[in-house]
């Protein structure tokens, strides 16, 4: 009888430790698993923000005179219009505050000097007419086209800063009619662009 009861008592603790060694597995298997799905979650879901501007106010409306440049240089360039539009809505608010950056950062492109000297050739980096083909030959000697956001990366070192141009890029593309395309481009387009 007595072996009965320890055979009891044994099995009947089995399932308990059984629990317990599931509960480890899954601990230790699935926690850092939902670690990295809660993460990439994170992630996209700022990626997105940055995207539609979700949770943020509308970018700044991009001045006409700024995007004839745009597109000029685009044409020239290849590097798209919007791409220099959203760089210049983040880096300067298209010209509205143009102060020195604590890093050294000046002008219309926050362009640190060394850059300024290397991109700018002899135009005034606070004129939007010299600082927009600047941004353009910058970001054409970094890959673009090509490769837009490793270009964008090397303008500012900073995953964020790439999906935030991205962003406001997406942004330019789906408020601002096709510029190249005279007939869509009227001034009740332009409405959409100045305040």
């Amino acid at each position: 009888m007595a072996s009965l009861a320890l055979v009891a008592a044994v099995l009947g603790d089995l399932p308990r430790e059984g629990l317990r060694v599931v509960a480890v597995i899954v601990a230790v298997v699935l926690a850092p698993v939902l670690l990295v799905v809660i993460a990439v979650a994170a992630l996209l879901a700022a990626l997105v923000s940055g995207f539609s501007g979700a949770g943020r106010s509308d970018p700044p409306p991009l001045p006409p005179a700024h995007l004839a440049v745009m597109v000029e240089v685009s044409a020239d360039s290849g590097v798209p219009w919007t791409l220099l539009a959203a760089i210049a809505s983040v880096e300067s608010g298209f010209g509205a505050n143009m102060a020195t950056s604590s890093a050294g950062a000046i002008g219309y492109g926050q362009f640190l000097p060394s850059s300024w000297e290397a991109y700018g050739q002899g135009g005034d980096p606070y004129d939007y007419r010299d600082a927009i083909p600047a941004i353009a030959r910058y970001l054409a000697d970094h890959g673009a086209p090509a490769d837009i956001a490793n270009a964008v990366y090397a303008y500012n070192h900073s995953w964020e800063y790439v999906a935030l141009v991205l962003g406001r890029a997406s942004y330019y593309a789906s408020v601002v009619p096709d510029p190249t395309s005279p007939p869509a481009f009227s001034a009740a387009a332009a409405k959409v662009m100045t305040p």
